[in-house]
């Protein structure tokens, strides 16, 4: 008779075994660590936080490349997910933001564009690439406890002791709680705070769907179609999700994501279904409506309460709530897998150091709370002040550009870094230098000022102490009075996959792109902000652009024409201080 143990040790316990708790299983595998990975499900699974961002893509592949993983730039890269994860996921040239009026039909001149990247994003099926990561990290070790419930946790200064539903201890030197709202860890040790601190309120409906065609492809001005990036159907106090995975030609997946997010102030949880809810709003918005009219759910609806959760620490002795398990905003903006792949980065040095001197002291994981408390934070104010925005279409316009200029500083200072990086394979390079950052240490050191004083325009007008003219203007002087230093460099771009080495690009190629930035950002009349930009970076790696139809000389002509019909649009009176 065999008898089967039942007390294991590891170095990590991870709780968890979705995108984060995998990923980080995976990093930690491949340096040697064991690690259990316990879940109270399996995968495949449904689940939502589906669209990346360039920022982060550029931290996936700095991690790929700093610990060895180049199975990590698979998903990241467009071909590299059809071909090395599933065929399931689409794509994202694109964040369209298309603002709507209470009975009116949409106005073409009140949608916004705001482009990704040269390179394209994803919109990740996450059943398919979850399971991926997950059987990436029992490859590189990680031991799997799979419909396994953890019933107990002890902690003290010898490490983790978990009881499990299957009756095993699991013993671990740390423990990474990477199990989101429902945190076990932050239950046992009573971490939320109660009330929250955070200001903003949401509550969202969603599911995925199928016969849901692209939105107002006839009647859309801008450049590339709405149906190649992820939409959102923005009203007041609350905005609807539109995320294709079949907006790919590689891909085989007929499903769109779905959702509709709004504020329980304004809209209170009524006595019905989901679905009907769900419908009850689109009869608000005609066009809205048309979109979906054809549309059929594939699963059950999911209705929650307030989506916003914040705990008062973070980390503590030998465990840590990462991203999701530590607090949630909104998922306006895409920026849940952005914080979760930035924490895991935090995380992973200090841990790896505290596995090899046995020294799990607080105070090296301090700067992983302050981390994630500051972009929680950060989060807040930048959808709070998005939802109060969508009262006037000027002011969202106006808000919208302060979240665009501190995205794309960062991304290229990053960019930057990672190249440096690689060229020398000198650590330090991956150390933002801006002291007391909003969201992130790459940051532009002017942002947090411009970011503070643009927080409290907004808000001010929801007070009632300034009009929305008034508060638009002052966002878009402040814009205008920006020292704009956009940090680009061809070698950096090339890191970043978003030209090739052999590709020309000169100092007045730069030029323009930077006074391109420049214009897009800070010019009220602009519709298309930074796409076009985008598109100059391919058109100078002599790529045409298959979305827009249109060969490279095309791209030269309209590229151009732009710019100088911005130079001419800022010598006039801007909107706001037409108002």
């Amino acid at each position: 008779m065999i008898i089967q143990e039942s007390k294991h040790d590891f170095d990590v316990a991870i709780l968890g075994n979705g995108l984060s708790g995998s990923l980080l299983a995976t990093i930690l595998g491949k340096q040697g660590v064991s690690v259990a990975l316990i879940d109270a499900d399996q995968h495949p699974r449904f689940a939502v936080g589906e669209s990346t961002i360039p920022h982060t893509s550029l931290v996936v592949s700095l991690l790929a490349e700093k610990y060895g993983l180049p199975e990590l730039e698979h998903l990241v890269d467009t071909d590299g997910l059809a071909k090395h994860v599933c065929t399931t996921c689409g794509i994202k040239r694109h964040f369209g933001y298309v603002y709507h009026r209470l009975g009116q039909t949409y106005d073409p001149k009140e949608g916004l564009q705001f482009g990704t990247a040269a390179r394209e994003e994803n919109h990740w099926f996450r059943q398919d690439t979850d399971a991926y990561l997950h059987n990436l990290a029992v490859h590189y070790g990680a031991i799997p406890r799979q419909k396994t419930k953890v019933t107990g946790i002890e902690i003290n200064k010898q490490g983790v002791k978990l009881q499990t539903s299957a009756g095993e201890e699991i013993r671990a030197r740390y423990l990474v709680d990477g199990t989101g709202h429902k945190s076990i860890v932050a239950e046992r040790f009573g971490l939320r705070q109660n009330p929250t601190r955070l200001k903003h309120h949401s509550r969202t409906l969603f599911t995925h769907m199928v016969d849901v065609p692209p939105f107002d492809e006839a009647n859309n001005p801008l450049p590339i179609s709405y149906h190649k990036g992820t939409l959102h159907h923005c009203f007041e106090r609350g905005w609807f999700w539109v995320i294709p995975f079949n907006n790919n030609p590689l891909s085989t997946n007929p499903l769109i994501s779905v959702g509709l997010t709004i504020d329980p102030r304004r809209y209170p949880k009524p006595e019905m279904s989901a679905e009907q809810e769900f419908n009850d709003f689109l009869k608000r918005y005609p066009s809205v409506a048309e979109q979906f009219k054809d549309g059929k759910a594939v699963r059950p609806w999911v209705s929650t309460g307030r989506l916003q959760y914040s705990s008062k620490q973070t980390v503590g002795h030998r465990y840590c709530l990462m991203s999701h398990a530590s607090g949630f905003v909104d998922p306006l903006f895409s920026r849940g897998m952005f914080n979760t792949v930035e924490i895991i980065y935090a995380l992973l040095d200090p841990l790896l150091e505290a596995l090899k001197t046995n020294n799990f002291d607080d105070e090296a994981f301090i700067p992983v709370d302050q981390q994630q408390q500051r972009i929680l934070d950060y989060n807040d104010n930048l959808v709070n002040c998005s939802f109060i925005s969508w009262d006037e279409f000027d002011l969202w316009n106006a808000w919208l550009r302060v979240f665009g200029l501190g995205t794309f500083l960062a991304e290229f200072h990053l960019m930057n870094g990672m190249s440096d990086y690689t060229r020398t394979g000198d650590p330090s390079y991956l150390v933002g230098k801006t002291q007391n950052p909003v969201f992130c240490d790459f940051e532009d050191p002017d942002y947090a000022a411009f970011f503070k004083d643009s927080v409290e325009a907004v808000e001010a007008f929801e007070a009632g102490r300034m009009t929305s003219a008034d508060a638009t203007k002052r966002v878009f002087d402040m814009a205008g009075q920006y020292p704009f230093p956009v940090p680009i460099r061809k070698d950096a771009l090339v890191r970043a996959r978003w030209m090739k080495e052999e590709d020309q690009l000169t100092e007045r190629d730069l030029g323009f792109v930077r006074r391109g930035f420049r214009w897009a950002l800070t010019t009220p009349l602009t519709r298309d902000v930074v796409s076009s930009s985008a598109a100059f970076f391919r058109w100078c790696a002599h790529r045409p652009d298959p979305h827009l139809g249109v060969d490279s000389d095309s791209h030269t002509r309209d590229l151009r024409m732009p710019q100088r019909w911005g130079e001419r649009e800022q010598r006039r009176p801007s909107l706001a201080s037409r108002a």
